[in-house]
């Protein structure tokens, strides 16, 4: 790994910009291990970009946001207008928390930039960002935040406890509070942002949702079904939700008997329908997802379809399944 991350540094260091970039509707693992990198490239004194899409409508983006202003942190994020302006510069770009091209934020990134590197603990899919000039995936980290924490580690640079808290939510999230792809350095990685200042008290306020929308969850959970003897499936409504969202109603299916894997399905934003899926671990649901175009873990994967009808991307999921309905 020390290889990979001098690697990463040289190429860094031969830039005067780099943009930080992950997928759609960022979650807190995605800004986590952002702000993560972001702060080891101040650290070689280039100017670091993180790159925002639909900031309106990712509540999560907001409060990390909030956080950090709240602490006086200062970063540079960017949006479409400022992409297209550095297209022209030809910045290096780094790819973190997905390897899919068609889950990226900035649609036009692998047409408008040549200098790529991807960074990212799902397993390789087949849609992976071509042409770059070095992909490091590492699918046995719980999140892409426990490798950019890594890396920050090994150069021994410092970070505000307000970024170390937004890192430590953003595994937490990832693992399902350390249920699911956890190992001994997941929990070294904790540990270690909470002796840099991570406050449990803010990160408790970076997960809470309002109860409009727990309620609204458990109407939806109990509205999903078995669609054979050991998996359940959830249908949202044509309303737009957050991807955690999605992922948190998978996460609760599996505290029922015989639920040994979990399927979610709803909006996640215009046009596009998200599938979250979950599994206690004998069912591979990155192979299920794999087959809509999607990926992730064993235990935690998900997919993006171009769809506005959600019974058809329903019929779809079944299909792969093998499921008759």
């Amino acid at each position: 790994m020390q290889k990979i991350f001098t690697k990463i540094t040289e190429q860094i260091q031969k830039n005067d910009s780099v943009i930080i970039i992950s997928h759609k509707g960022m979650d807190l693992d995605a800004i986590g291990s952002s702000l993560c990198l972001y702060k080891i490239i101040e650290s070689f004194s280039k100017r670091a970009f993180i790159y925002l899409d639909d900031i309106e409508n990712n509540q999560t983006l907001k409060k990390s946001i909030e956080l950090l202003k709240k602490n006086d942190i200062e970063v540079s994020f960017i949006t479409d207008y400022e992409m297209n302006k550095f297209s022209k510069e030809n910045p290096l770009i780094i790819v973190v928390d997905t390897n899919k091209k068609g889950l990226l934020g900035y649609s036009k990134l692998t047409d408008q930039f040549q200098k790529l590197i991807v960074i990212d603990h799902h397993i390789k899919s087949d849609d992976t960002i071509p042409n770059t000039i070095l992909t490091y995936i590492d699918n046995d980290k719980s999140s892409a935040t426990e490798i950019l924490y890594e890396y920050l580690d090994v150069l021994k640079i410092k970070i505000e406890p307000s970024i170390a808290t937004i890192m430590l939510a953003g595994i937490e999230i990832d693992t399902n509070s350390f249920n699911i792809k956890t190992k001994a350095n997941t929990f070294r990685t904790a540990a270690s942002l909470l002796e840099n200042g991570a406050d449990n008290i803010e990160k408790q306020k970076l997960l809470k949702e309002n109860k409009e929308n727990y309620c609204k969850r458990q109407e939806f959970i109990k509205k999903s079904y078995m669609i054979n003897e050991n998996m359940a499936l959830c249908m949202m409504d044509e309303n737009i939700y957050e991807r955690y969202q999605l992922a948190l109603i998978s996460e609760d299916l599996l505290q029922f008997d015989d639920v040994e894997a979990s399927f979610t399905i709803g909006f996640v934003s215009k046009g596009n329908i998200g599938i979250s899926a979950r599994s206690i671990g004998k069912i591979d649901v990155e192979k299920i997802m794999r087959k809509l175009g999607g990926g992730g873990h064993q235990t935690d994967a998900a997919c993006l379809i171009e769809n506005n009808d959600l019974e058809e991307v329903k019929k779809q999921l079944l299909q792969k399944l093998e499921v008759i309905k």
